[in-house]
C-alpha cells in the first residue's frame, strides 16, 4: 500500500474584519489559502500550511491559532519588523467588498529556505493562494515551488481569487497571473474572472491554451461547474438560510480538492463519481454559507454526507 500523501498549501492568512450587524466589526483568522487548509484538514486531508504573519497582536493571535490546531501541520513564521495583513470585509448592496491593509506586510516574505528544507515527495498536491502576484519578489519564489512540484510529480493547484485594487492596472494582473494560469493542473475562478481573463471564450477553449486537468468556474447563488474529459458537469446550490458568503468558494474548492485526492486511490472514475464530486463540494459551500465566518462549517466528512441526505435541496446536474 502507498503511502498516504499531504497536500501543501502555500499562500497568505491574513485577520479578517467583518462587518456584521450595526457596523459592528469582528475579526477571525483568514485568507483563501488559509481557509482551503483548515477545510481540507476537517475533511480528514493531511495539510501542511505555509505563511508569514508580522510581529505584532495580530501576527501572536494567528501564531495561537494556527500552533493549537493539531490537524494542520503548521509551517507560518512570524518576520521581525513586517506587519500582519488585514482583509476589511464589508457588505454592500448584499455583497461582500474587500479591501487590504497590506503595507510592510509580512504575508509577501516568501523565501526559499523553506523549499529547500521541504520533501515535496512528501505531497500529492501543491495549493496556491493568489495575493502574492502583487509582488514580483514572490513571484519569483512562488515559481520555484511550482517548478519543484512538476519535477516532483505533484499536480498543481490554483484559486484566482482576483483583488483587482491590489493591482496597478489590468495589464499588470494579466501579466502576473499567466504563469500560473498556465501551469496550474487544477483551476479555479468565478465566473466574472473568466469573463475578466477570457473574454468571449467557451471554458472548452481554455485545455487547448493551458495545461489544466480540471477547471472549475463557480456562479454564486446559481451554482457552479465542473469542465475535465471535454465535459461539463453542473450542479446548482443546496438551499439554505445564508449567514454570510465569506469564504463559500474556499469551502466548496476544498470539498473538491478532498473528492479528488480521493479519486487518486480508485482504479475508475466515472461520470457518476464526478457528478458525486460537485455534490459534495457543494455542500461544504453551503454549510459555510450557513455560518456566520469562512470556517466552521463542518468539522467533518459525515457533517456534509449528513447534510446531504437530510437537506431539502434544488439539484440540477448536467453533463
Amino acid at each position: 500500500m502507498s503511502q498516504k500523501k499531504k497536500v501543501l498549501v502555500v499562500g497568505e492568512v491574513l485577520i479578517d474584519l467583518i462587518q456584521g450587524k450595526g457596523n459592528n466589526f469582528v475579526f477571525s483568522v483568514g485568507g483563501a489559502p488559509f481557509n482551503v487548509a483548515r477545510n481540507l484538514a476537517s475533511l480528514g486531508v493531511d495539510v501542511d500550511f505555509s505563511a508569514q504573519v508580522g510581529n505584532d497582536y495580530f501576527g501572536d493571535y494567528i501564531l495561537k491559532k494556527t500552533e493549537s490546531n493539531k490537524r494542520i501541520g503548521n509551517l507560518v513564521r512570524k518576520i521581525e519588523n513586517k506587519n500582519t495583513t488585514i482583509a476589511l470585509n464589508i457588505e454592500e448592496n448584499k455583497e461582500r467588498k474587500y479591501s487590504f491593509i497590506r503595507k510592510n506586510s509580512a504575508e509577501l516574505d516568501y523565501n526559499l529556505e523553506l523549499l529547500n528544507k521541504l520533501s515535496l515527495k512528501d505531497y500529492s498536491i501543491l495549493h496556491l493562494g493568489s495575493l502574492f502576484l502583487s509582488d514580483e519578489k514572490s513571484i519569483e519564489i512562488l515559481k520555484k515551488y511550482v517548478e519543484g512540484a512538476k519535477a516532483n510529480g505533484l499536480s498543481v493547484s490554483f484559486d484566482v481569487n482576483l483583488r483587482k485594487d491590489i493591482f496597478d492596472s489590468k495589464e499588470v494582473i494579466k501579466e502576473r497571473y499567466k504563469y500560473f494560469l498556465e501551469n496550474a493542473d487544477y483551476l479555479k475562478m468565478s465566473e466574472e474572472e473568466f469573463d475578466y481573463f477570457f473574454t468571449g471564450k467557451n471554458p472548452f477553449d481554455l485545455f487547448k491554451e493551458l495545461n489544466i486537468k480540471v477547471l472549475l468556474i463557480t456562479k454564486g447563488n446559481k451554482g457552479a461547474s465542473m469542465y475535465l474529459n471535454n465535459k461539463e458537469y453542473f450542479q446548482n446550490t443546496f438551499k439554505v438560510k445564508v449567514k454570510d458568503t465569506v469564504g463559500a468558494g474556499d469551502s466548496f474548492y476544498s470539498g473538491f480538492l478532498s473528492k479528488i485526492i480521493e479519486s487518486e486511490n480508485l482504479t475508475e472514475v466515472d461520470d457518476f463519481y464526478y457528478i458525486k464530486i460537485m455534490e459534495f463540494a457543494s455542500a461544504c459551500g453551503a454549510l459555510t454559507c450557513s455560518k456566520e465566518g469562512a470556517l466552521g462549517g463542518y468539522n467533518s466528512v459525515q457533517d456534509v454526507i449528513k447534510f446531504i441526505n437530510k437537506v431539502k435541496r434544488n439539484v440540477v446536474f448536467k453533463i
